[in-house]
């Protein structure tokens, strides 16, 4: 567990991938497995996830922990399956365990909205001549592989200090023949990938950065809003001077709600309370933005919150969206709202279900059993057109953390009528709930992926730290620094991003090689199961008879 913690960032050991797991699968293939001994897997692998994902407690200590109980979960299935598999069926090692870690770790990616962080074959994001293959075979690829390295390790001290397995070595010889001829093919796919060019020129975008606590953020205070707003528009007045072509802030640092139905509205409706104080606000917020994209002739991309009211009165949708504001139209008329929403972040299920569920759920919120920060969901991936003198380029902007998953930048990506659907990427995300440099690294780690998955570069602007630029080969071209520092600092930076017209096979198909995967590994069990129970009750009938039961004295 010491050698899967320090793969990632902050330490990024990727080159102990390929054998962080030939402790974890020697055991699993000799141990004998009881649920005792289950339990004690259990329990480590809980412990490994209480450690990585410390930054979490700080939000919630009760969803920190249910975390890290259920990703336990799953390597305590890796284990146990794999013991069943070596002893039942007639399979290599070096073929079973990493089928079984690459459908568990997909699943683990997918199932209940999806939880990809520590996915293995992303740590990779550090030796980028490696990872250029996830382009094909996304980053369940690079999983498949190490884990089928270590395997072949684990193999391999089998046959050093087990005698009685001597007669296996075909079988590791043929592993281990494969397993290095697809490395040097992989190498080499990753330095013809790795050394494209060139690339063509895109616009000039500046990104902002602070580090604004969750604290002061999630203040009602109407000063506070302001001092949040006016500190961002000191920065991209600041970033002007860089000549961009577009101003990026993080998410929701534009305080209040700048959806155009909102904004139509006239403050006389509302008496003089919080709503009208609100609607004055952010009607002067979109005034300020707007003779900004004018004056210094650049278009600005905000995040926000957009609302609508029903009949009553009352809130009946809140989302989280990204704004435009360009020189010639001022605020566009249409805005993404981000669709792929964070369980008890932005959602909480069974409200109207089961309510009684959806109450005891609010305890692992951050907001605990009396708040209920529950949003919508947009309802398509809205592209924006950034234009250039005669040039046009269409961008998408995953927020938050929907580009920790692979989906949203690769339904950005997909071609639109024949042609690649976005020409780079935004990510804007607000890392301030997290004072920690760890998580601020694993999530740039995972836009990394995300670029070469897509062959796409991404300008990302995270309120915390690591703000810049990423190319299609996941190189960073730039980060905002201040002293040496990327993180926990003010700062701006500005570059003129590469444009890659190239459409991959991972965008066009997705997480095929991951489902293929599944779908042979759901198999592979069947006929584990098949071929354990007649054993099972082999085994029965056999302590059945030595006992002198009902079929000894039949046999008599």
């Amino acid at each position: 567990m010491l050698m899967l913690s320090i793969v990632f960032p902050p330490v990024s050991a990727w080159m102990l991938i390929p054998v962080a797991l030939a402790p974890l699968i020697t055991c699993a293939q000799r141990q004998h497995v009881s649920i005792k001994y289950l339990l004690y897997i259990w329990l480590v692998s809980t412990v490994y996830y209480v450690v990585n994902l410390y930054w979490l407690s700080g939000i919630t200590v009760a969803g920190y922990i249910a975390l890290s109980i259920y990703c336990g979960f799953y390597l305590v299935v890796f284990f146990g399956l794999t013991h069943l598999v070596s002893k039942v069926v007639w399979l290599p090692l070096w073929i079973s365990a990493p089928m079984l870690f690459t459908s568990l770790e997909f699943l683990r990616g997918h199932l209940f909205t999806g939880f990809p962080w520590f996915t293995l074959g992303v740590a990779f994001a550090g030796a980028p001549i490696v990872l250029q293959s996830v382009s094909i075979f996304g980053a369940a690829g690079l999983s498949f592989l190490a884990v089928m390295t270590a395997a072949i390790l684990a193999g391999a001290a089998r046959l050093v200090f087990d005698p009685a397995s001597k007669r296996q070595w075909w079988s590791f010889l043929m592993g281990a023949a494969l397993v290095s001829v697809v490395w040097v093919m992989l190498v080499v796919y990753g330095l013809a990938q790795f050394n494209h060019r060139p690339f063509g020129v895109g616009p000039r975008i500046a990104v902002l950065q602070q580090n604004i606590p969750q604290s002061l953020k999630a203040s009602n205070s109407i000063s506070n809003q302001k001092r949040l707003f006016n500190s961002y528009f000191k920065l991209s007045v600041q970033a002007a001077r860089y000549k961009p072509n577009l101003v990026v802030w993080p998410e929701t640092m534009v305080p209040g709600f700048l959806n155009r139905s909102w904004l139509a509205q006239s403050p006389a409706w509302y008496a003089k309370g919080r709503g009208h104080r609100t609607l004055v606000m952010d009607k002067n917020f979109a005034k300020r933005l707007t003779q900004f994209a004018k004056k210094y002739n650049t278009a600005v991309l905000v995040g926000s919150a957009g609302v609508r009211f029903n009949r009553m009165g009352h809130i009946d949708r809140m989302q989280n969206i990204a704004v435009l504001f360009t020189p010639r139209r001022g605020q566009t008329r249409h805005y993404y709202a981000k669709r792929h929403l964070v369980p008890f972040g932005e959602y909480l299920p069974f409200k109207k279900s089961v309510p009684w569920l959806h109450h005891l759920l609010a305890y692992f919120t951050p907001f605990g059993p009396n708040g209920d920060y529950s949003l919508t969901p947009g309802d398509s991936w809205y592209h924006f057109v950034e234009h250039v003198g005669n040039k046009r380029y269409v961008f998408g902007v995953p927020i938050c953390y929907e580009d920790a998953m692979a989906k949203p930048a690769r339904m950005f990506c997909r071609p639109l009528h024949g042609v690649k659907g976005a020409d780079f990427l935004v990510v804007i995300s607000n890392d301030g709930w997290y004072q920690s440099r760890a998580e601020l690294l694993q999530h740039l780690q995972l836009d990394e992926v995300r670029a070469v998955e897509n062959r796409v570069s991404i300008a990302r602007c995270v309120n915390g730290g690591y703000c810049g630029f990423i190319n299609p080969s996941g190189q960073i071209i730039k980060l905002v620094s201040v002293g040496g520092r990327h993180a926990f600092v003010s700062g701006t930076a500005a570059a003129t991003i590469p444009v890659d017209k190239r459409v991959t096979i991972f965008t066009l198909w997705g997480h095929w090689f991951a489902r293929w995967v599944l779908g042979l590994t759901a198999l592979m069990l069947l006929v584990s199961g098949l071929a354990y129970l007649p054993r099972r009750q082999k085994r029965r009938k056999v302590v059945s008879f030595a006992g002198g039961g009902e079929e000894r004295q039949a046999g008599d």
